[in-house]
């Protein structure tokens, strides 16, 4: 180790005493990477987990309503986006967001009334608030607060149907009572599966009661167990005669729920149907959690991730279930590059033409390619494309038994990809981490300039599928004439492996640091283990492989009692990228503590967001190598070796 290096980290272990870590930090003046597209055009997503589209109104004049949308995961405000054009393949495009002074962010619905009025409605513990929207100040202002029916016990979500004499009905999302596995999924008590593989606990659903204008309230839904875990949201639909006043709502799931109301005025609801695509089999959304709010020729989905628009297709399925087409993005113009939710990054010449791009997983189970046309120094981004793989897009979930969490998490997939030539025939692989814990890799049979992925294959050591824990992004790397892999393995610590054909490794025993201890990862069991990113890289250009390791606020590196974020920089803390200087040789690797990576003003830097942060290093942007970080709301960031403190 340099004695620069040595007098560096001092520093550091002084000031990170201090540090309290709990608001998102990167070096001044550092921005998202934008979209390189025309017009700066991209995904539409808030600095937010999940996002929920509240209504539309026409605000600003235009051709078609603008929306309104609130996000959670994040930042909570109601924000205004104003449409702009529509896109060839139908959708929306929008500019950029101004945020509403609303003293609600959920649980709401905004609505234009036929005199051209914009009100609010809102759920409010046990009241529903009415709100009239202040075009001049951008603001809704309380105008009445009722309180709801006894029988309307903590609703979670409402839908508004508009009569013809400008009174409307409600209807409201309850649950059905249920209670899910008891305890705490981070402990060593949970269990969220018996001994049989079945999941524990009661099947939460929820279930619709309808408030009518005459004052009728009752349940308006055929059961008590429609839609399971949640719907998210509802919303009234005018699907042609006969489905003026037809309900669809979202779900846990990704289903669309239809339902058609046979009344003029109030409820009559028919049993529910799932919403089918153009094939007659029903829609599920790209990602779990989507809320619904329909739009002129459709409907505007999201939940985890962006903002998707279905278009009605005037068709019946043979179930009686309303056709849309398949979803495509809402579009903002000026817009960031949007990786989805959680993302994990690799960078790759993936199409040959001599510049890096970026592949990213997400938390929604997919990988992105974002292609490069600025080149290596100074790279510009075009908005991601799907990667594909047998000729399909590579999704992974969680499924029935999966997570660790238990059966709720079902539509998760945190994808972990990194980009390598795993073979050696000079195309790159993906090698995977994901959900399960499970290790798998995509062989590329295509061509420099096109490539072409195989389905998944598992790893496997010793004949068993190589597994370790959940949520990890793996290392690789080509070290002589061996390839390494390195993991968060089953007794949480760092581990290598070595390369013995295409789909199976050999154990090359636990990393240590310097102390010869191994590198432990997790804060903590269950839900509060693994999610660490791990990148075998030559940050300090010594010509031996450091590791670069993307963390959630709740890993410990390298130990429970000391480690990095939590408890070093603080419990209540934020993912924070680390550095582990190898202060060994390739071929016999031992790791320096972990540092974080700081300004140049000592501040850590923090991407923002608690659950997972993706970050490598990279020769992208010249003068490297430097530094690309996510947040968890889907937000690329390039950092510049001398926008940090040197090693």
């Amino acid at each position: 180790m340099s004695s620069s290096f040595k007098r560096s980290a001092a520093a550091l272990l002084i000031l990170l005493a201090c540090q309290c870590g709990a608001q998102p930090h990167l070096p001044q003046g550092t921005k998202a990477l934008p979209s390189a597209a025309e017009k700066g055009r991209g995904p539409l997503a808030l600095v937010n987990l999940h996002h929920h589209v509240l209504g539309h109104a026409n605000v600003f004049g235009g051709k078609m309503p603008d929306l309104f949308v609130a996000g959670y995961g994040g930042p909570q405000a109601v924000h205004l986006f104003r449409w702009v054009d529509t896109a060839e393949n139908g959708a929306p495009v929008f500019a950029r967001p101004v945020e509403v002074r609303c003293d609600f962010k959920d649980k709401g619905g905004i609505f234009q009334n036929p005199d051209g009025a914009i009100t609010g409605l809102w759920i409010s513990k046990e009241h529903l608030v009415t709100t009239e929207f202040d075009r001049s100040a951008l603001a809704f202002r309380e105008t009445q607060r009722v309180r709801l029916p006894a029988e309307i016990k903590s609703p979670a979500s409402l839908g508004v149907i508009l009569n013809s004499d400008g009174t409307h009905d409600l209807a409201f999302e309850l649950s059905n009572g249920a209670k899910g596995t008891p305890g705490h999924p981070w402990t060593e008590e949970w269990r969220p599966y018996n001994s049989s593989g079945i999941a524990t606990g009661g099947l939460r659903y929820r279930y619709l009661m309808g408030w009518s204008a005459d004052g009728q309230v009752k349940q308006i839904t055929a059961t008590k167990n429609e839609v399971y875990f949640s719907m998210h949201d509802l919303t009234a639909v005018d699907l042609g005669p006969g489905h003026e006043r037809d309900l669809i709502t979202g779900s846990r799931q990704g289903n669309l729920v239809h339902y058609r109301n046979k009344a003029e005025r109030g409820f009559d609801l028919e049993k529910k149907r799932l919403v089918a695509g153009p094939d007659g089999n029903a829609l599920r959304h790209p990602s779990i959690n989507p809320s619904v709010c329909a739009y002129p020729g459709g409907l505007i989905a999201c939940g985890e991730g962006s903002l998707y628009f279905y278009r009605f297709t005037g068709e019946w399925a043979a179930t009686g279930a309303p056709v849309f087409s398949g979803p495509v993005s809402v579009l903002q113009e000026n817009a960031d590059l949007y990786a989805g939710t959680l993302p994990s990054p690799t960078t790759v010449d993936w199409d040959g033409d001599g510049a890096l791009d970026i592949l990213a997983g997400n938390s929604e189970g997919f990988v992105l390619f974002f292609k490069n046309t600025g080149g290596n120094e100074s790279p510009r981004f075009l908005p991601a494309t799907r990667v594909q793989a047998g000729g399909r897009d590579i999704h992974v979930q969680a499924g029935y038994s999966g997570s660790l969490q238990g059966l709720q998490e079902a539509r998760w997939g945190y994808l972990s990809p990194n980009a390598f030539d795993w073979n050696g025939d000079g195309l790159p692989d993906l090698v995977t981490g994901d959900i399960t814990g499970d290790y798998h890799v995509y062989l590329n049979r295509g061509t420099r300039t096109e490539p072409r992925l195989d389905p998944a294959r598992p790893l496997y050591c010793d004949g068993i599928n190589l597994h370790g824990m959940w949520r990890c992004r793996p290392a690789a790397a080509r070290i002589g004439d061996r390839v390494a892999l390195v993991i968060v393995d089953g007794e949480d610590h760092f581990h290598l492996y070595w390369r013995i054909d295409d789909y199976n490794v050999e154990d090359g025993g636990k990393l240590p640091q310097e102390s010869g201890k191994p590198i432990g990862c997790s804060g903590g069991v269950g839900g509060k283990s693994g999610r660490a990113k791990l990148d075998l890289f030559d940050w300090n250009q010594d010509g031996h492989l450091d590791l670069v390791i993307g963390t959630n606020r709740v890993n410990s590196i390298p130990d429970r009692a000391t480690g990095l974020p939590m408890p070093g920089i603080g419990i209540k803390t934020l993912g924070t990228p680390l550095l582990m200087l190898n202060t060994g040789t390739n071929a016999k690797m031992k790791f320096a503590r972990p540092v974080p990576f700081r300004d140049k003003s000592g501040v850590i830097i923090q991407p923002g967001g608690a659950h997972e942060t993706g970050a490598v290093g990279t020769m992208l942007g010249g003068d490297g190598p430097n530094l690309l970080v996510c947040n968890e709301a889907g937000r690329m960031f390039l950092l510049p070796r001398k926008s940090l403190l040197g090693w």
